[in-house]
C-alpha cells in the first residue's frame, strides 16, 4: 500500500485498473443479456415468418387472402429485423467501448475527443446508471491532446463514484472551454461528503463506505492521471445535496517532468 501522503504506485494503480476491468465485464455480461435475449427470441420469430411463407407458396396459385397474410408476414418480419438490429449494433458498441478501455497506453498523447469517451464510460457503467438520469450539457470542445485511455479512466471512476453515490438521483456533465484548458464537470445529487473529510477523498484508501482499509484508490488514481496531464480537479459537495467534480485538463499535452511521468 502507498505511504500516507502519497500517489498510489504503478503496481497498485495496474491491481487497480484490473479490478476495474473485471467489475466492467460483470457488467457487460449484465448488459449483454437484453440484446442478446431479444435476438433469440426473435429468431424463433423469423423462423415461424420463413414457415409460415412457405407454406403460402407451396401453390402455385396465391389467393388475395394469402397475399395479405404475405405482406403481414413481411412487415411483422421487418419491424423483428429492425429491432435485431439495434441489438446488434448495442453489443457491438459494448464490446468496442470495453476494448478501447482496455488498450495499452501509446507512448505518446495524442488528439482526442473528450465527449467520446464520455459517452464511452456512460455506456460501460450502464448498469449503474438504470435508476439515474443522465443529462449532457456538452459545450463545443476541440479535440484535447492527450492519452486517452487513462483519462478515460478518470471518466469511469467519477461517473461510477457519482453512482454509487446515488440511489437513483440526477448525474450531469458539462463540458466548457475555459481559456487554454477544457473542463469536465461531472455532478451529482447523491449524498454528498462532509466537510470534515472532504479534503481527504484524493488519499489512497480512503473511502466513505466503512472503514480505510487497503479500498478507495479510484479518486486517488484519478487526482494522479490527472495531473500528469498537467491539469488539476476541484470538488464541491454538500451532505445531502450532490456532490460536484471540475476536472480541467490543458488543450495540449504539457513537455517536461509532467509528460515524461505521464509517459512511464
Amino acid at each position: 500500500m502507498s505511504e500516507p501522503g502519497l500517489g498510489p504506485t504503478a503496481r497498485e494503480i495496474t491491481q487497480a485498473r484490473l479490478a476495474t476491468l473485471g467489475t466492467l465485464v460483470a457488467g457487460i455480461a449484465h448488459e449483454l443479456n437484453t440484446p442478446l435475449g431479444a435476438l433469440n427470441s426473435n429468431h424463433h420469430v423469423i423462423e415461424r415468418a420463413l414457415l409460415k411463407l412457405g407454406e403460402i407458396l407451396e401453390d402455385e396459385v396465391v389467393t388475395p387472402d394469402e397475399l395479405d397474410e404475405v405482406r403481414r408476414v413481411v412487415r411483422a418480419t421487418e419491424s423483428v429485423l429492425r429491432t435485431n438490429g439495434i441489438a446488434v449494433e448495442r453489443m457491438v458498441n459494448l464490446v468496442q467501448n470495453l476494448k478501447n478501455f482496455g488498450r495499452p497506453t501509446t507512448s505518446e498523447p495524442r488528439p482526442v475527443d473528450l465527449h467520446e469517451g464520455i459517452e464511452g464510460s456512460l455506456a460501460l457503467l450502464g448498469h449503474e446508471l438504470k435508476e439515474v438520469e443522465v443529462v449532457r450539457d456538452f459545450g463545443d470542445l476541440p479535440l484535447v491532446v492527450c492519452h486517452p485511455n487513462r483519462i478515460n479512466q478518470v471518466f469511469m471512476n467519477l461517473v461510477h463514484n457519482a453512482a454509487q453515490a446515488m440511489d437513483g438521483g440526477v448525474l450531469t456533465i458539462g463540458t466548457r472551454v475555459e481559456g487554454d484548458r477544457a473542463r469536465v464537470r461531472i455532478a451529482d445529487t447523491g449524498r454528498g461528503i462532509p466537510s470534515d473529510v472532504i479534503g481527504e477523498i484524493f488519499e489512497p484508501g480512503f473511502t466513505t463506505k466503512g472503514e480505510r482499509i487497503g479500498m478507495g484508490l479510484g479518486l486517488a488514481i484519478t487526482l494522479q492521471i490527472v495531473h500528469q496531464h498537467g491539469g488539476d480537479i476541484s470538488i464541491e459537495s454538500e451532505p445531502g445535496r450532490g456532490t460536484t467534480f471540475d476536472v480541467h485538463l490543458p488543450l495540449r499535452q504539457p513537455t517536461g517532468p509532467a509528460r515524461e511521468e505521464a509517459a512511464e
